[in-house]
């Protein structure tokens, strides 16, 4: 009895599998994806063709197929408002000062070819050589960036050291100011451990130049190399722009309506006059279907203003993320009548599918299917150090057509309800032989 259960349980999983092994031609439109080289992973911005054409505004019924049309893993991405850029540390040019030396414009003589050269130093006492070193100038002219550190490199052979730095920034060799009063620095060994601290951090500062001065006794060894490391900086991804014409509402002589024709991640948004030298007043407003009521996003003041050398008009609005494919702007202060044509421009960041290459490409992205469910993998175990190649997305193609996305009525699942049916009968029998053998266990 319990073999049959199991059995009847494998049956029904693998009848709802089967309803969603879903082919190419189940999608109403396809877009062919290509590959330059060979790569484990593969990513791609989705195209508005996607935005217009998905059924479900969650992107679920979206699926990647290969070559021979078997699905392959893949998972949706929608990149941050900014992201932080990490910039590689770049070498410094450096210029060892030993004891004694007054690193200002009367104590060294300095020759600068050009600002991208190298400069040439010269101290009051050039010929001491067997003064250690206790300061360095480093040459930062080359660097595009503030810094936000320094690393220190010595030779792997240096003696053991603990002592602090200071560290000085200048434009011209002459006047000084501090960024770092005193930064622990250590090189220590012992019984097979090693200490070592050599990462200076700061403020981000942007100098032609920096000074690092020992503080109390400087080390025995010199240094090899400082490295900058460049402050993080902060770039937006590239966005998606779609522009529509409005049509003033019958309803309302104060109000335009807009049709995107699509449900993109809107996160941006701005109205374009038609004409010149106009200010008003607007509110904005969203829905998802043609039958929903509106609701409220925002409310602008607009302007257009031309000058005999210029044109200013206002900048676009950040909003949160809306999908809605429904707008309208509603004129609360402005010209009567209202100005027409209106034109509403909205931004987004596409989404990014990124996939596993399984099989043989060209890949094709299938989207458009009225019983589709989400079929996304779970890719946070993938290492973030797997290197992700670009992918080409071709021009749309039709699949299925757009009878996929119409809603038809399913048929009821006869095959399933007798599955069901079978296992309840099952359960029941099973309880009730359970129940029989209990009761003859008390008789006994």
């Amino acid at each position: 009895m319990r073999h049959l259960i199991w059995c009847l349980f494998g049956l029904l999983g693998s009848t709802a599998a089967g309803a969603q092994a879903l082919a190419p031609e189940d999608f109403a439109f396809g877009l062919p994806i290509t590959t330059t080289h060979a790569a484990a992973a593969y990513r791609f911005p989705l195209p508005l063709a996607v935005y217009q054409n998905s059924f479900r505004e969650d992107l679920g019924d979206l699926r990647l197929f290969n070559e021979h049309g078997v699905a392959v893993p893949f998972s949706l991405f929608r990149p941050a408002e900014q992201t932080h850029i990490h910039k590689p540390e770049v070498a410094l040019p450096m210029f060892p000062l030993r004891e004694g030396t007054r690193v200002v414009i009367d104590g060294i003589r300095v020759t600068i070819d050009s600002p991208q050269s190298a400069i040439k130093i010269q101290t009051q006492n050039a010929g001491a050589v067997a003064l250690s070193v206790n300061q360095y100038v480093l040459d930062a002219r080359a660097l595009n960036a503030a810094v936000s550190a320094l690393r220190l490199g010595w030779p792997d052979t240096a003696s053991d050291y603990s002592g602090r730095i200071r560290v000085e920034a200048s434009d011209d060799l002459g006047s000084w100011h501090s960024v770092v009063v005193a930064s622990p620095i250590a090189n220590l060994h012992a019984n097979g451990q090693t200490l070592i601290e050599n990462r200076i951090a700061m403020t981000a500062t942007t100098a032609k130049y920096f000074r690092i001065s020992w503080l109390g006794s400087a080390p025995a060894f010199e240094l090899t190399t400082v490295l900058a490391e460049s402050a993080d900086t902060i770039a937006e991804p590239e966005r998606a722009v779609l522009e529509v014409l409005g049509s003033p509402d019958p309803a309302n002589g104060t109000d335009y309506l807009f049709d995107l024709g699509a449900r993109p991640p809107v996160s941006r948004v701005n109205v374009l006059l038609p004409v010149a030298n106009a200010i008003i007043d607007a509110e904005l407003s969203s829905r998802r279907t043609s039958r929903d009521p509106w609701r409220f996003v925002t409310r602008a003041g607009l302007y257009r203003l031309k000058n005999p050398d210029a044109e200013q008009h206002n900048a676009a609005f950040e909003i949160g993320t809306d999908s809605d494919r429904y707008w309208r702007v509603r004129i609360s202060r402005g010209p009567i009548p209202p100005l027409m044509p209106l034109r509403l421009q909205v931004e987004w960041i596409p989404n990014e599918l990124t996939f596993l290459a399984q099989g043989e490409g060209p890949f094709l992205l299938a989207y458009g299917n009225a019983t589709a469910v989400g079929a996304e993998a779970d890719f946070s175990s993938i290492p973030s150090t797997l290197q992700v190649a670009p992918a080409m997305v071709g021009s749309p193609q039709v699949l299925g057509g757009s009878s996929r996305l119409a809603v038809t009525p399913s048929a009821f699942p006869w095959r399933r309800a007798v599955l069901w049916s079978v296992l309840l009968l099952a359960v029941i029998l099973l309880a009730w032989m359970a129940y029989r053998v209990s009761e003859s266990h008390d008789g006994t």
